[in-house]
Protein backbone atom coordinates (compact mmCIF):
# COMPACT_ATOMS: atom_id res chain seq x y z
CA UNK A 1 0.00 0.00 0.00
CA UNK A 2 1.43 3.75 -0.98
CA UNK A 3 2.09 5.93 1.30
CA UNK A 4 -0.20 8.73 0.96
CA UNK A 5 1.91 11.20 3.07
CA UNK A 6 5.13 10.93 1.19
CA UNK A 7 4.06 9.41 -2.29
CA UNK A 8 4.54 11.32 -5.49
CA UNK A 9 1.65 12.07 -7.51
CA UNK A 10 0.35 13.00 -10.80
CA UNK A 11 -1.33 16.35 -10.65
CA UNK A 12 -3.34 17.96 -13.20
CA UNK A 13 -3.75 21.32 -12.22
CA UNK A 14 -5.29 24.45 -13.95
CA UNK A 15 -5.70 27.98 -12.94
CA UNK A 16 -6.89 31.07 -14.51
CA UNK A 17 -4.89 33.75 -13.21
CA UNK A 18 -1.87 33.47 -15.05
CA UNK A 19 -0.11 34.84 -11.94
CA UNK A 20 -1.05 32.55 -9.15
CA UNK A 21 -0.66 29.74 -11.62
CA UNK A 22 2.93 29.48 -11.68
CA UNK A 23 3.55 29.98 -7.89
CA UNK A 24 0.98 27.21 -7.21
CA UNK A 25 2.85 24.71 -9.60
CA UNK A 26 6.04 25.38 -8.25
CA UNK A 27 4.46 24.51 -4.35
CA UNK A 28 3.55 21.16 -6.17
CA UNK A 29 6.92 20.69 -7.47
CA UNK A 30 8.40 21.70 -4.43
CA UNK A 31 6.49 19.02 -2.83
CA UNK A 32 7.88 16.24 -5.22
CA UNK A 33 4.29 15.91 -6.99
CA UNK A 34 4.55 15.33 -10.68
CA UNK A 35 2.28 18.15 -12.93
CA UNK A 36 2.58 17.11 -16.43
CA UNK A 37 -0.49 19.39 -16.90
CA UNK A 38 -0.24 23.17 -15.99
CA UNK A 39 -3.59 25.18 -17.89
CA UNK A 40 -5.56 27.89 -17.90
CA UNK A 41 -8.06 26.43 -19.76
CA UNK A 42 -11.05 23.52 -18.44
CA UNK A 43 -11.21 22.18 -21.78
CA UNK A 44 -8.00 21.30 -21.91
CA UNK A 45 -8.32 19.71 -18.41
CA UNK A 46 -10.61 17.73 -19.05
CA UNK A 47 -9.48 16.07 -22.63
CA UNK A 48 -5.93 15.54 -20.74
CA UNK A 49 -8.41 13.44 -18.80
CA UNK A 50 -9.61 11.80 -21.08
CA UNK A 51 -6.65 11.05 -22.81
CA UNK A 52 -5.08 9.49 -19.36
CA UNK A 53 -6.39 10.33 -15.69
CA UNK A 54 -4.20 11.52 -12.89
CA UNK A 55 -4.20 10.63 -9.80
CA UNK A 56 -5.13 13.88 -8.56
CA UNK A 57 -6.99 16.92 -10.04
CA UNK A 58 -6.51 20.53 -8.46
CA UNK A 59 -8.42 23.42 -10.33
CA UNK A 60 -9.34 27.24 -9.29
CA UNK A 61 -13.21 27.83 -9.56
CA UNK A 62 -12.01 30.90 -12.37
CA UNK A 63 -10.73 29.25 -15.50
CA UNK A 64 -10.09 31.36 -18.54
CA UNK A 65 -12.77 29.01 -20.64
CA UNK A 66 -15.38 27.87 -18.15
CA UNK A 67 -16.25 27.09 -14.44
CA UNK A 68 -13.35 25.26 -12.42
CA UNK A 69 -15.79 23.52 -10.61
CA UNK A 70 -17.92 22.50 -13.76
CA UNK A 71 -14.59 21.28 -15.25
CA UNK A 72 -13.73 19.32 -12.25
CA UNK A 73 -16.97 17.65 -12.62
CA UNK A 74 -17.23 16.81 -16.02
CA UNK A 75 -13.53 14.97 -15.32
CA UNK A 76 -15.33 12.81 -13.04
CA UNK A 77 -18.41 12.12 -15.22
CA UNK A 78 -16.63 8.50 -16.35
CA UNK A 79 -14.74 8.09 -13.42
CA UNK A 80 -14.10 9.53 -10.02
CA UNK A 81 -11.09 11.37 -9.36
CA UNK A 82 -9.97 13.12 -6.06
CA UNK A 83 -9.86 16.83 -6.88
CA UNK A 84 -9.50 20.22 -4.88
CA UNK A 85 -10.80 22.96 -6.06
CA UNK A 86 -8.97 26.40 -5.32
CA UNK A 87 -11.78 29.40 -4.55
CA UNK A 88 -11.77 32.78 -3.44
CA UNK A 89 -13.83 33.05 0.46
CA UNK A 90 -16.31 34.89 -1.06
CA UNK A 91 -17.44 31.75 -3.34
CA UNK A 92 -17.39 28.95 -0.19
CA UNK A 93 -20.93 28.56 -0.09
CA UNK A 94 -21.28 27.63 -4.00
CA UNK A 95 -18.16 25.39 -3.46
CA UNK A 96 -19.24 23.86 -0.20
CA UNK A 97 -22.21 22.92 -2.33
CA UNK A 98 -20.66 21.42 -5.25
CA UNK A 99 -18.37 19.72 -2.49
CA UNK A 100 -21.53 17.28 -1.40
CA UNK A 101 -21.41 15.53 -4.47
CA UNK A 102 -18.07 16.06 -6.72
CA UNK A 103 -15.52 17.94 -5.80
CA UNK A 104 -13.98 16.55 -2.00
CA UNK A 105 -11.81 19.37 -0.63
CA UNK A 106 -11.23 22.75 -1.22
CA UNK A 107 -8.93 25.73 -0.65
CA UNK A 108 -9.16 29.45 -0.25
CA UNK A 109 -6.98 31.91 -1.65
CA UNK A 110 -4.18 32.85 -1.26
CA UNK A 111 -2.86 29.09 -1.47
CA UNK A 112 0.23 28.73 1.15
CA UNK A 113 2.30 25.29 0.83
CA UNK A 114 1.39 25.02 4.48
CA UNK A 115 -2.26 24.38 3.27
CA UNK A 116 -1.46 22.60 -0.19
CA UNK A 117 0.39 19.28 1.68
CA UNK A 118 -2.28 18.67 4.34
CA UNK A 119 -4.99 19.12 1.84
CA UNK A 120 -3.51 16.92 -1.13
CA UNK A 121 -3.24 13.81 1.90
CA UNK A 122 -6.46 14.52 3.08
CA UNK A 123 -8.05 14.35 -0.24
CA UNK A 124 -6.30 11.38 -1.13
CA UNK A 125 -6.82 9.64 1.73
CA UNK A 126 -10.84 10.16 1.57
CA UNK A 127 -10.56 9.07 -2.03
CA UNK A 128 -9.24 5.42 -1.06
CA UNK A 129 -12.15 5.22 1.61
CA UNK A 130 -14.72 6.46 -0.84
CA UNK A 131 -13.35 3.34 -3.14
CA UNK A 132 -13.03 0.98 -0.68
CA UNK A 133 -16.81 1.93 0.77
CA UNK A 134 -17.64 1.50 -3.11
CA UNK A 135 -15.55 -2.23 -3.32
CA UNK A 136 -17.58 -3.13 -0.31
CA UNK A 137 -20.95 -1.62 -1.75
CA UNK A 138 -20.06 -3.96 -5.30
CA UNK A 139 -19.11 -7.37 -3.39
CA UNK A 140 -22.41 -7.17 -0.93
CA UNK A 141 -24.31 -6.21 -3.97
CA UNK A 142 -22.41 -9.68 -5.52
CA UNK A 143 -23.58 -11.51 -2.51
CA UNK A 144 -26.75 -10.93 -2.60
CA UNK A 145 -27.07 -11.64 -6.27
CA UNK A 146 -25.65 -14.86 -5.91
CA UNK A 147 -27.96 -15.85 -2.89
CA UNK A 148 -30.93 -15.36 -4.63
CA UNK A 149 -29.76 -17.32 -7.84
CA UNK A 150 -28.27 -19.91 -5.29
CA UNK A 151 -32.09 -20.37 -3.19
CA UNK A 152 -34.14 -20.60 -6.65
CA UNK A 153 -31.65 -23.48 -7.83
CA UNK A 154 -32.06 -25.10 -4.42
CA UNK A 155 -36.15 -25.05 -4.42
CA UNK A 156 -36.02 -26.27 -8.30
CA UNK A 157 -34.08 -29.23 -7.33
CA UNK A 158 -35.98 -29.87 -4.37
CA UNK A 159 -39.11 -29.47 -6.06
CA UNK A 160 -37.69 -32.11 -9.03
CA UNK A 161 -35.46 -34.14 -7.20
CA UNK A 162 -38.08 -34.67 -3.92
CA UNK A 163 -34.84 -33.77 -1.64
CA UNK A 164 -34.55 -31.50 1.58
CA UNK A 165 -32.91 -28.25 0.95
CA UNK A 166 -29.40 -29.67 2.87
CA UNK A 167 -29.07 -32.01 -0.08
CA UNK A 168 -30.35 -29.44 -2.30
CA UNK A 169 -27.11 -27.20 -1.61
CA UNK A 170 -24.79 -30.35 -1.59
CA UNK A 171 -25.94 -31.15 -4.71
CA UNK A 172 -25.35 -27.78 -6.21
CA UNK A 173 -22.18 -27.82 -4.26
CA UNK A 174 -21.39 -31.20 -6.20
CA UNK A 175 -22.27 -30.01 -9.69
CA UNK A 176 -20.52 -27.11 -9.04
CA UNK A 177 -17.03 -29.25 -8.43
CA UNK A 178 -17.48 -31.67 -11.10
CA UNK A 179 -18.14 -28.61 -13.54
CA UNK A 180 -15.27 -26.25 -12.19
CA UNK A 181 -17.35 -23.61 -12.43
CA UNK A 182 -18.69 -21.18 -8.99
CA UNK A 183 -21.52 -22.10 -7.17
CA UNK A 184 -23.54 -18.82 -8.28
CA UNK A 185 -23.09 -20.11 -11.94
CA UNK A 186 -24.63 -23.87 -11.72
CA UNK A 187 -27.51 -22.17 -10.30
CA UNK A 188 -27.81 -19.78 -12.48
CA UNK A 189 -27.90 -22.58 -15.34
CA UNK A 190 -29.87 -24.54 -13.21
CA UNK A 191 -32.58 -21.26 -13.45
CA UNK A 192 -32.44 -20.49 -16.72
CA UNK A 193 -32.76 -24.45 -17.81
CA UNK A 194 -35.97 -24.44 -16.21
CA UNK A 195 -37.73 -20.46 -17.58
CA UNK A 196 -36.63 -21.94 -21.20
CA UNK A 197 -38.22 -25.54 -20.54
CA UNK A 198 -41.27 -23.74 -19.45
CA UNK A 199 -41.48 -21.54 -22.34
CA UNK A 200 -40.72 -24.44 -24.62
CA UNK A 201 -43.55 -25.99 -22.78
CA UNK A 202 -46.04 -23.12 -23.00
CA UNK A 203 -45.17 -22.53 -26.68
CA UNK A 204 -45.90 -26.37 -27.93
CA UNK A 205 -48.79 -26.57 -25.40
CA UNK A 206 -50.45 -23.54 -27.17
CA UNK A 207 -49.93 -25.09 -30.50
Amino acid sequence: MTDLATDSVKIYFAHGNEIVRPIIEQMLLALSHRVPVVTDKGRELIDSVKRKPPELLIASTHLSDMDGIEALIECGRKQPIPSIIISPSAELEKVEHALQDHVMAYLTEPVELNDLRPSIYLVLRRFREFEELMKENRELKAALDARKWIERAKGQLMKQRSIDEETAYRTLQKMASDSRKKLVEVARIIVEAETLLKVDGASKSRK
